[in-house]
């Protein structure tokens, strides 16, 4: 395949958006009204792709990696906390520095109730930030807390010069329900793993002790993780023209800076995200000189895991008429600019795992998703954009790999080398 540098190309990842639940023999997808999203499949190609590994965790992150051409293989940093630590202005790792996700929980006396403090939100939450700094910064002078956005923090421990992986660090939204001692939270898988942790559980202990009274009374770390690092994008596929992103969620910020891309934070990650916010930016980006735009909408990922079916088929409904009718109507008004859309889901979200309280471990299921390509010129006889209608697509007999995503969608040339580890 040959790049055409004056076509435009666009990825849409509706985050979770595929599903195993059914009603009657219908999936989310299939009982949402998305015509928009049915014309990419329709005046295109249809197909499944594998973007979750059996060795990794089954997380966003590692599916994203491996979609904009990086092998999670090679670039997976142990974790997520080194690379939402990049979405923070001029905060950086350095070699033998330890980031950890730090999530606001509620505990009910030693019951973890609330993975996220009830949702707490930034404007209660950046004050709990500064006074856990203030109170413990003289005793714990290697320790630093930054508040990424709502119950999401980040927990840099400096020079401890330990691989994560010695490490074990239980994830609260896999627990809820299951009783913790805060002493005892983090765990070590050697000599040195262990005096690391005894120390980090002492830090949390005291912090415990400070938010009594607060609405979030205990700081939760998890995902352990050193210094990301990434080859520049353009550098690494051969893609000479200009990226962006287009999404809010801070490890894709950290993704689009170690790659440097440009990135453009949009909406939220919740259901009531800014929809049409995040479909205008697109259009704007691609008529403003911008070679390949992706978008990312976490809204039906959110709404599976809140286990709301309703709020699901809505979120899909609502990224349709404002995110895929704009960029589908922008490549009709000028069609000798489209080189490729593409609308694929990083992963499965399973709404049924979560309604029936299961761990978001098991909503994250490891199926190959649904993805419809529209570039003009090929063509197959997927009618519809879901799990079971793409299986008459071009690209359904065999999962084709997320590392192989940007060359079908035409960004990346066939005869530049393939990323080490790509899956046959």
């Amino acid at each position: 395949m040959r790049l055409q540098h004056n076509k435009k190309y666009v990825l849409i990842i509706p985050d979770g958006g595929a599903d195993v639940y059914r009603s009657e023999g219908r999936s989310p997808l299939a009982l949402a009204h998305i015509p928009y999203s049915d014309f990419l499949a329709s005046e295109g190609v249809g197909g499944l792709m594998q973007t979750l590994y059996p060795d990794l965790p089954k997380e966003s992150i590692v599916a994203q990696l491996g979609m904009l051409g990086w092998d999670p293989h090679l670039y997976y940093p142990n974790g997520r906390a080194s690379c939402e630590l990049l979405a923070l202005e001029d905060i950086y790792l350095k070699e033998g520095d330890l980031a950890f996700r730090a999530n606001w929980v509620r505990m009910e006396g030693r019951v973890l109730a609330s993975y996220n403090a009830n949702y707490i939100f930034s404007e209660q939450s950046q004050p709990l930030v500064e006074k856990l700094n203030k109170a413990l910064r003289a005793e714990f002078p290697d320790f630093e807390l930054y508040h990424n956005g709502d119950f999401r923090n980040t927990l840099v421990m400096r020079g401890v010069g330990l691989e994560p992986r010695d490490l074990h660090c239980p994830e609260p939204h896999e627990n809820h329900n299951v009783e913790f001692d805060v002493a005892n939270l983090i765990s070590g898988r050697s000599v040195k793993g262990c005096a690391v942790a005894a120390r980090i559980n002492k830090y949390l202990s005291r912090s415990a002790q400070l938010l009594t009274s607060d609405a979030a009374n205990m700081l939760f770390p998890w995902s352990a993780s050193k210094v990301f690092n990434l080859p520049a994008f353009n550098k690494h596929t051969g893609f000479e023209g200009k990226t962006a992103l287009v999404g809010c969620m801070d490890f894709l910020h950290g993704i689009a800076k170690a790659g440097a891309l440009d990135f453009f934070e949009v909406g939220n990650g919740r259901p009531d995200t800014d929809y049409q916010g995040k479909g205008a930016k697109t259009v704007e980006l691609l008529s403003n000189g911008y070679d390949f735009v992706i978008c990312h909408i976490n809204a039906p990922d959110e709404a599976s895991h809140m286990g709301n079916l309703k709020l699901k088929i809505k979120a899909l409904e609502e990224l349709d008429k404002f995110i895929v009718r704009p960029i589908v109507e922008y490549f009709q008004n000028q069609p000798e600019t489209l080189g490729g859309v593409m609308i694929v889901p990083d992963h499965y979200t399973n709404y049924a795992a979560a309604h029936n309280q299961k761990t978001r471990v098991e909503a994250h299921s490891g199926h190959a998703v649904p993805f419809a390509l529209w570039n003009g010129w090929e063509h197959d006889d997927t009618r519809y954009y879901n799990e079971d209608d793409v299986l008459v697509g071009k690209y359904a007999q065999e999962p084709i790999s997320h590392l192989d995503l940007l060359q079908i969608l035409g960004v990346r040339s066939a005869n530049r080398e393939k990323v080490a580890g790509s899956i046959s």
